[in-house]
């Protein structure tokens, strides 16, 4: 993740929606009743903090007799955000490309993050490998990259398919079967599912200004000049705003693909 400047309230204009995922998610992880009780939580990829906050409400904060709760993040500006949320989370910056923790994890948690780092095929059995064995990992990353709001960006920037095609390749996943394979070997109790989600958006430019915050980060960071920045983004508006119509009520649906997976290593 080599552009790690993030503008934390444009990625929150869309907070409920980014949330629900986060708290899906965390909703399928067993709790204390179901002998799961981790003392070592690492959030990857923690943005602005207000993941790991539900992280520390559904596990209890780091209090003498609570789980030790790290947000991990390669963005100073989310840092800033994160760390005004919770004095008692650990808040380390850190490229998860390359991030090792002091001691094994319990829980390895990651939402809408591990997208921006390459070759999950080698990731993962990394990433597993700072897990203890009996503990947990729970992972989503955005599944939406055959969805037309992704699609029209290289129908945009025709113009610029070399600085396009480079930049959306920052973002990516494996099929869900490939997730299965890397995790097989080291991990039981495999969970693997995938959801829509329908965003009811508002505004003008709604779904724009959803992409403008993520997936278009390196997109507009790689093309030449401000020109090719406004023609670029006069057309994926246009596009856009044909395939997602605003209702005449002013409200825009949008569907969203995500991928989530548990598991657990094994003992």
């Amino acid at each position: 993740m080599t552009d790690t400047h993030w503008d934390p309230a444009r990625y929150g204009l869309f907070g409920n929606e980014r949330l629900r995922p986060a708290i899906d998610l965390i909703s399928r992880l067993p709790k204390a009743a179901n002998r799961f009780s981790p003392r070592h939580i690492v959030d990857l990829g923690c943005g602005p903090g207000s993941v790991t906050a539900l992280l520390a409400d559904a596990f209890g904060t780091a209090t003498s007799d609570g789980p030790h709760i790290v947000g991990i993040d390669s963005s100073e500006e989310m840092l800033e955000t994160a760390r005004k949320r919770d004095e008692n989370i650990t808040w380390q910056k850190a490229d998860i490309a390359d991030w090792q923790p002091d001691e094994p994890v319990d829980l390895l948690f990651s939402n809408a993050a591990l997208h921006w780092v390459p070759d999950h095929s080698k990731l993962f059995p990394r990433l597993i490998d700072h897990v203890r064995p009996g503990g947990m990992i729970a992972i989503q990353v955005p599944n939406n990259f055959l969805a037309p709001s992704h699609q029209l960006i290289g129908e945009a920037g025709m113009d610029w398919r070399k600085e396009v095609a480079t930049a959306m390749h920052a973002a990516r996943i494996m099929r869900p079967g490939d997730y299965f394979d890397v995790l097989a070997p080291s991990c039981d109790d495999i969970d693997l599912w995938q959801t829509q989600y329908c965003h009811v958006l508002t505004g003008p430019d709604a779904v724009y200004n959803w992409t403008s915050s993520t997936i278009l980060r390196p997109v507009m960071a790689a093309l030449p000049d401000d020109d090719a920045r406004e023609k670029f983004t006069l057309k994926y508006k246009e596009r856009l705003n044909q395939v997602y119509p605003s209702r005449d009520d002013g409200r825009t649906l949008f569907p969203f693909n995500r991928l989530f997976m548990i598991a657990r290593k094994k003992s």
